[in-house]
């Protein structure tokens, strides 16, 4: 899935001065809005979990003494896949996604499954229409998708072994495919 950040980010993000003076969660819920150049990141989870990694945290007065500095950013391009794995290594649920050093928006786990998400109706119409089309599929082949949950079953045959990772890619491509099984063959070996 060739999809960037910008396509699945949140857009409205609130920036907080670093001298903000730490309030109950009612008054820190309203900040002002605004693209201010990023410094660090003062998540929700920041402010009201109870988790002993915040401990230390507890006893903050600003967002500056609260705030996490060594933050794990995004790019609005950047791909989703990417990011997905970023967040996964870090252990992380959301990222910033900056541009130009400003903060454009936030990426949730929830933004990028979203992004995932379509039918299976929906997904087994793009796949057939890109087996159909000689912009993405070989030419001379015979192969059909179903699709459950998401896995697409590709079966039938291409006219070349070299064909078989074509037809799979077309299928891994497609937003919303979480699986491939191949149990396409293929009718003679390419010359090499």
């Amino acid at each position: 899935m060739r999809t960037g950040t910008r396509a699945v980010r949140a857009s409205s993000v609130a920036v907080l001065p670093s001298t903000l003076r730490l309030a109950p969660a009612p008054l820190v819920s309203k900040p002002a809005f605004g693209h201010r150049r990023h410094r660090s990141l003062v998540a929700l989870v920041d402010l009201l979990t109870g988790d002993a990694r915040w401990a230390a945290k507890a006893t903050a007065l600003t967002a500056g003494e609260m705030m996490t500095t060594a933050v794990i950013t995004a790019s609005p391009n950047e791909g989703i896949e990417a990011v997905a794995q970023r967040m996964l290594e870090r252990g992380v649920k959301r990222l910033p996604v900056l541009d130009g050093g400003c903060l454009v928006g936030i990426i949730s786990r929830r933004d990028l499954l979203r992004s995932f998400h379509r039918s299976d109706a929906d997904i087994t119409a793009e796949l057939t229409r890109k087996l159909l089309s000689a912009h993405y599929a070989p030419e001379d082949h015979t192969v059909t998708g179903k699709v459950e949950n998401g896995v697409v079953t590709l079966e039938g045959t291409v006219r070349v072994d070299n064909d078989l990772p074509v037809v799979e890619g077309l299928a891994r491509n497609i937003p919303g495919v979480v699986h491939v099984v191949n149990r396409a063959g293929f009718r003679e070996l390419a010359p090499h």
